[in-house]
């Protein structure tokens, strides 16, 4: 067990926490809750892999886009005294005294993350911020300044803790001031798509997913997956142009399944929504995957993600299945693929991104 950079920062001030109700945001590993396991936590995650890490029973969940459309999602898991929440976002008010934010690599995602802290406080609560160096931390105090005074308590490991305390009073978060709804259109379909801050590509298509939407294989039938879906881009385009197939979206990110949910009820159409790190625990044979996968972790370039994708996708795939995937043409695909697939073809190129179509 290793605690990243940022929690071994913070086991330096375990006194911070020996008073007050407390709420950890997206902690960047399972283990160094475990310090506090005597002491009442709630977790918010947005991340199901460290969501199911940490509660170490659930290796996905499977949703109905109509049911998150309507009223919104909270997965709970009880853990000792810890409270673990898989969810978008938290709307409760007043309920806690500090916040612990782990700084995302997007700056609207974190100044949401800000505003949904202020919402759960209560009056003169605290928010903290821990982050690397590099990811943006220093940058992070003058986002945080207009909530209140802000100083940096501590740094070490190349990463910084910061705490503002709250001035005044603040409403519930409302997701609804985060939210927007675009219209895409590639070639004769237009769509609209429902997108909120730390999700892919906020606000706008792509350039690697436009490729794939353009440049696909069209015979696709049966269910179909779209892999690492974010606001539902890929699988809300495919139902729109092929009414018979059966999709199923899914993603690490909770705000992704949250607005795929969105993205799908305003297209009128309705699909499964599956929340997994990868393809870890998911078991749902498929006719075909269609994917613009990632390849970073924080900050980081990392294949990873996809390697083990590309070895779960042939388990999950029928014999007369394929694999559409869209990707950076830097990156090391073709021979990761020809490794699990006997046909390996690259069916459309730019400068930037290849579409890759395998089967067996």
């Amino acid at each position: 067990m290793i605690l990243s950079p940022q929690n071994q920062l913070l086991e330096r001030s375990m006194d911070l926490f020996a008073n007050g109700e407390w709420l950890f945001v997206n902690p960047s590993d399972a283990y160094f809750l475990d310090e506090l396991k005597s002491k009442s936590i709630d977790v918010m995650h947005q991340f199901f892999d460290i969501f199911s890490e940490s509660v170490r029973v659930v290796p996905s969940i499977s949703y109905d886009s109509r049911d998150i459309a309507d009223k919104g999602f909270i997965s709970e898991q009880k853990v000792g005294s810890h409270t673990h929440y898989f969810a978008p976002f938290l709307t409760t008010q007043n309920q806690y005294t500090d916040v612990m934010i782990y700084l995302p690599k997007a700056k609207s995602h974190f100044q949401m993350l800000l505003r949904m802290a202020a919402g759960t406080l209560k009056e003169n609560g605290r928010i903290h911020v821990v982050g690397e160096n590099k990811g943006g931390i220093k940058s992070a105090a003058k986002l945080m300044q207009h909530l209140g005074p802000t100083q940096k308590i501590d740094s070490a490991r190349h990463c910084s803790l910061l705490t503002t305390q709250l001035s005044g009073e603040h409403l519930a978060f409302n997701p609804d001031d985060w939210t927007e709804t675009l219209t895409y259109e590639v070639e004769d379909t237009s769509w609209p798509v429902v997108s909120i801050p730390g999700v892919f590509s906020h606000g706008e298509l792509d350039a690697g997913t436009k490729l794939l939407l353009e440049k696909h294989t069209s015979n696709l039938t049966g269910k179909v997956m779209d892999f690492a879906c974010g606001a539902g881009v890929i699988g809300s385009y495919l139902m729109t142009r092929y009414p018979h197939l059966k999709l199923a979206l899914l993603d690490v990110s909770a705000l992704a399944i949250y607005t795929s949910a969105m993205t799908l009820k305003a297209n009128n159409l309705n699909a499964q929504l599956i929340a997994a790190n990868g393809l870890h625990g998911v078991e749902t044979k498929v006719n075909h995957i269609v994917t613009n996968p990632p390849f970073h972790t924080g900050i980081k370039t990392d294949y990873t993600i996809t390697k083990r994708f590309i070895e779960d996708a042939r388990r999950l795939l029928h014999s007369n299945g394929s694999l559409q995937m869209v990707a950076n043409r830097f990156l090391p695909y073709p021979g990761l693929l020809s490794e699990h697939f006997s046909k390996v073809l690259t069916t459309a190129q730019t400068t930037q991104f290849s579409l890759y179509h395998t089967s067996f």
